[in-house]
């Protein structure tokens, strides 16, 4: 309902102006906002400016404002009304498919203005907001502090931020080997490309594609990890681990027989190294060929191992064959 404050014009002239063409309120557009009301006196039409004129106060911004008609020429007085500015409506949507690498800082957070528009030399205020947290997954972006004044309904069409995994690009160190029966060392690396964030540390270790005997194995990522922030990958490049030979040596003990007898089997002593996982010696060692009594060089024979081992042979000592007593 209007008020209406009633100045130096008389009662009868009141009831004879008659208004209309006026809003209860009207929507905040950036500049004055100057209503234009329809004045008649009786049958008569009132011009501006020529019967009366019109001042407003407080007309921009959102609130009440209030006009002023004042008689002039044929008319005198005053008519004072009051009018609301309302909130002018924005819509703002947040752009989708923001994201960031885990460890790195937020980007500034985007949007558009979908629905509305700033008038005049307004402008928007403040930033976007997201959920706390800076593990990987998907946080929502909130309005945060985003604001484009008091005369402004500001609605935010929200959407999600997205933690991505870090990339980390590992390389396995070159000529890693182990002997042939042992445990296998931890295995060395360096990173390549990424890195690890803040106080994250690697758990766990590379290892070989399974087997242990001699030869090379790939390296493999095994139960090394830098924890579900990180998308942890080795180099394609080929890097592989080493298993050498074990060295073994033994030593033929000295042999003889009587002239005429079968050969014995001729023993051996190890002397260096050792035999692993169960395995054992195949074949014997032999002898140089002869059936006479005398002395012969102990040989290889068939004495081997497996290729595990790189076996050496001391074989010194002599085979002997002695007199037959009669």
């Amino acid at each position: 309902m209007f008020s209406v404050n009633i100045n130096t014009v008389s009662a009868q002239a009141m009831e004879s102006i008659i208004i209309a063409g006026l809003s209860a309120s009207y929507t905040y557009t950036g500049a004055p906002v100057i209503p234009s009301p329809i004045l008649r006196d009786r049958q008569k039409s009132l011009k501006k400016d020529v019967d009366y004129t019109l001042d407003c106060k407080n007309n921009v911004n959102v609130g009440t404002a209030t006009m002023t008609i004042k008689g002039i020429g044929n008319y005198a007085g005053e008519i004072t009304k009051e009018f609301k500015i309302g909130k002018a409506r924005l819509v703002v949507t947040v752009d989708a498919a923001q994201a960031k690498g885990y460890g790195k800082p937020d980007p500034k957070f985007t949007y558009k203005i979908t629905s509305g528009e700033l008038k005049g030399s307004d402008i928007m205020k403040g930033t976007l907001e997201r959920q706390a947290g800076e593990d990987i997954g998907i946080y929502p972006i909130t309005q945060g502090t985003l604001n484009a004044g008091d005369n402004y309904e500001l609605m935010v069409v929200k959407n999600n931020f997205k933690i991505e995994k870090a990339k980390i690009l590992i390389k396995p160190a070159e000529g890693q080997k182990k002997i042939y029966g042992q445990k296998t060392a931890e295995l060395k690396f360096t990173i390549v490309e990424g890195a690890l964030v803040g106080k994250d540390v690697f758990t766990g270790n590379l290892s070989q594609a399974m087997g242990e005997n001699v030869g090379t194995y790939t390296v493999t990522l095994g139960t090394l990890s830098a924890g579900r922030n990180y998308d942890l990958r080795l180099v394609p490049e080929a890097v592989s681990f080493e298993i050498v030979k074990a060295d073994i040596t033994i030593k033929a003990n000295a042999a003889q027989k009587v002239y005429g007898d079968p050969d014995p089997i001729i023993t051996y002593t190890i002397v260096s190294g050792a035999l692993l996982n169960n395995d054992t010696f195949k074949g014997t060692l032999g002898r140089q060929s002869g059936e006479d009594v005398g002395k012969y060089a102990i040989q290889p024979g068939t004495l081997s191992l497996s290729n595990n081992y790189n076996l050496k042979m001391e074989l010194n000592e002599k085979f002997e064959i002695t007199r037959k007593s009669f």
